[in-house]
């Protein structure tokens, strides 16, 4: 889902948004056409038959038997022409009386006729002389269109028949125009369901560009701090490098300084028997000027007189001694330092490597905190 949100091009993104949006309002004003004309104007349509098929057939009787023409027309307009009241002749073949009202637009208006009257569901009521007390029919519930007979049909001379015409609906292409083409400010009727699915629709579309908008933001500054992590990660991968590099010099000058130590130090012990052994060799002989050499006990070792006296060459061997014992001495606090050094490189490359590995796998699962891992690596820099 993120990488399709990536992919996707803004220039694309709204209308594509607006396609399928069009799509689910048509549908869901379509749903909500046959929902309110074949549901709500259905049902309360039946209602309307039913208690006229209750009361009107006694109050049309008596009005065609009065003659009262004006009081019947004022009852068959009283549908205001939503849908349609028309009497007949006894056989049905004539059209006596109709509603004449009309609200707003003709819908079954034009269609009277007497083959139109024959096709209708809704069954006529019969007119009587004297007028019937008790409904010829009756529905069982709004949601029943289909009538049954009360079998309480009333005796006398037939002079009329009452057909009911239920009102027509609209197209659905009419009366979503007509809802969308009016005043917004004016509901009724099926207009404020149009409108209300308009603004429910417009209103999700623009949060579904906005939401996708805002991931796309997200995600694009996640890839640019992933980048910059690899970035820093790169060079932190060169700086341990060079931190192995560094720490593979000092070992081998570290080797390199205790070798040279040993080899000072078993030097200076050389030198140090070898002076013993010629004092020995000095004093072992008398050296006094005038008389000859004469070793002191049997097997003594005897040494050629030397040019200069012999205290002159002892005393510069001795010189030399302390400074040999320093320098072997210096060599081997200097190799001292090169392994504590060298201890504190091998540390710090631990922590080094924890950190790339941590990083890396970072890197694999989009992390969530990225600061953290700066902030750590700094911490790390600030050590000694």
């Amino acid at each position: 889902m993120d990488r399709w949100i990536l992919s996707l091009k803004k220039r694309f993104l709204v209308p594509a948004v607006c396609c399928i949006s069009l799509l689910v309002w048509l549908g869901l004003c379509d749903a909500y056409y046959k929902s309110y004309w074949e549901g709500t104007i259905e049902r309360v349509q039946t209602v309307d038959f039913n208690l006229l098929h209750h009361a009107l057939p006694a109050t049309l009787s008596h009005l065609i038997l009065t003659g009262d023409d004006e009081a019947l027309q004022k009852v068959l307009d009283a549908t205001y022409g939503i849908f349609g009241l028309v009497i007949t002749d006894p056989t049905g073949r004539k059209i006596i009386y109709k509603t004449e009202a009309v609200y707003k637009q003709k819908s079954w208006q034009d269609k009277v006729s007497i083959d139109y009257l024959a096709q209708q569901k809704e069954p006529f009521d019969t007119l009587l002389d004297p007028p019937p007390a008790k409904a010829q029919w009756e529905h069982k519930s709004p949601r029943h269109k289909d009538v049954t007979p009360t079998g309480q049909a009333g005796s006398g001379r037939v002079i009329g028949r009452v057909y009911y015409l239920r009102g027509i609906a609209p197209s659905f292409a009419s009366d979503l125009a007509g809802a969308l083409g009016t005043s917004w400010f004016e509901l009724s009727g099926s207009k404020r369901g149009y409108i209300l699915l308009t603004a429910n629709i417009i209103g999700f579309s623009l949060c579904i560009i906005l939401l996708v908008l805002l991931r796309k933001n997200f995600l694009e500054g996640k890839a640019k701090e992933l980048e910059m992590m690899e970035s820093e990660l790169t060079i932190r991968r060169r700086a341990l490098d060079q931190l192995n590099a560094d720490l593979m010099s000092q070992r081998q000058r570290k080797e390199w300084l205790e070798k040279e130590a040993d080899l000072a130090y078993r030097r200076a012990l050389r030198l140090k028997e070898s002076l013993e052994k010629l004092k020995e060799a000095f004093f072992l002989v008398d050296m006094t000027p005038g008389k000859q050499a004469e070793p002191s006990t049997q097997g003594a070792i005897t040494v050629r007189p030397p040019l200069h006296p012999p205290s002159a060459i002892i005393e510069e061997v001795e010189s030399l001694l302390p400074d040999l014992t320093n320098n072997a001495r210096i060599l081997r606090s200097q190799a001292e330092v090169l392994q504590s050094y060298c201890t504190q490189l091998e540390s710090r490359q631990a922590e080094m490597q924890r950190i790339l590995e941590h990083g890396q796998s970072n890197i694999r699962g989009v992390p969530s905190g990225t600061g953290a891992v700066a902030s750590q690596f700094n911490a790390e820099q600030a050590k000694p």
